[in-house]
């Protein structure tokens, strides 16, 4: 039989193939391609889901110039994803080092730190509210133990976002440690032996050794956490509902709010793909910080 140029199938093989990728690739452009396209015709539209669409052209964008709350929530989801993606980050990786010693207990402490990226956003967030209840949440009891205030944790515009990041924090750390943790155990045990042999000390040998070998590692974790951050809805709409006064509201909830809430389809689209840009820019800025996935020779 006759092979297939460059990738030694025959046709027939070449045709089962085509065959068997088909209805993945039907499901991809119906369930993922088809609603973009559409949702990117809507965003030039005046489109509230019970007449049908009226083109406004780019009129649904240049709104957003005047709409005090898409920058509102812009600024907010900017701060929510650097510090969450820097803090995570830091922390994880101070984390694995430790945990990569050999260490009693050492499976224990991974468990722990993992566990919270089993449970949903939805979940975790309910036993958050519960716990940082001003009145009778466990954290301000704690701290009544040690005569502090009780601290309006999440019904303050002042703390509400801060103890969000903190709240985003602690549930990434897990999954950077895991990563860290994979990349840490790759690096060959000879190169920190000869380091410490030409006399390196562990500040020297983290600088030229880990943190070097750590950099593709660390890009994985930006852009990664970066995308997450960036579409942060679920925590939110359960912690505070984008409140108190627009104080933790994001680009997300803002989509939500105008598409379900205020019935401005069209809007909400054009803010969908803005976000979309905002990703792309943002995680292409965490490659150039990073360095990229390349390995330092």
């Amino acid at each position: 039989m006759k092979k297939t140029k460059g990738y030694g199938l025959t046709k027939r093989e070449a045709q089962a193939g085509i065959v068997l990728v088909a209805p993945a690739v039907l499901l991809f452009i119906f369930i993922r391609l088809v609603p973009t396209i559409y949702a990117f015709f809507l965003s030039f539209t005046q489109f509230n889901m019970v007449k049908a669409p009226v083109f406004v052209g780019t009129g649904n964008y240049l709104k957003m110039f005047s709409d005090h709350e898409f920058f509102v929530a812009m600024k907010n989801t900017l701060v929510y994803t650097v510090f969450n993606v820097f803090i995570s980050a830091a922390i994880a990786m101070m984390l694995a080092i430790l945990l990569n010693k050999k260490i009693r207990g050492v499976g224990f402490f991974r468990a722990v730190f993992y566990a919270p990226q089993i449970a949903s956003w939805i979940a975790l967030s309910m036993i958050w509210t519960y716990l940082l209840n001003p009145p009778y949440g466990l954290v301000n009891y704690i701290l009544s133990l040690f005569n502090i205030g009780k601290a309006p944790w999440l019904s303050s515009p002042s703390m509400a976002m801060p103890t969000i990041i903190m709240i985003a924090v602690w549930r990434n750390v897990g999954y950077d440690v895991v990563i860290y943790l994979a990349a840490l155990q790759g690096i060959q045990p000879s190169l920190y032996e000869a380091a410490e042999i030409d006399g390196a000390n562990s500040f020297q040998q983290f600088k030229n050794i880990t943190w070097k070998l750590l950099v593709p590692t660390t890009t994985y974790i930006f852009v990664m956490t970066t995308i997450f951050s960036l579409q942060a809805f679920d925590q939110i709409f359960q912690l505070t509902a984008g409140g108190p006064a627009d104080a933790t509201i994001t680009v997300v909830m803002q989509i939500y709010r105008q598409s379900f809430q205020f019935g401005q389809m069209g809007y909400a689209c054009a803010l969908a793909f803005v976000l979309f840009i905002a990703i792309f820019l943002l995680s292409g800025i965490s490659l150039k910080i990073t360095g990229g996935f390349k390995d330092d020779d």
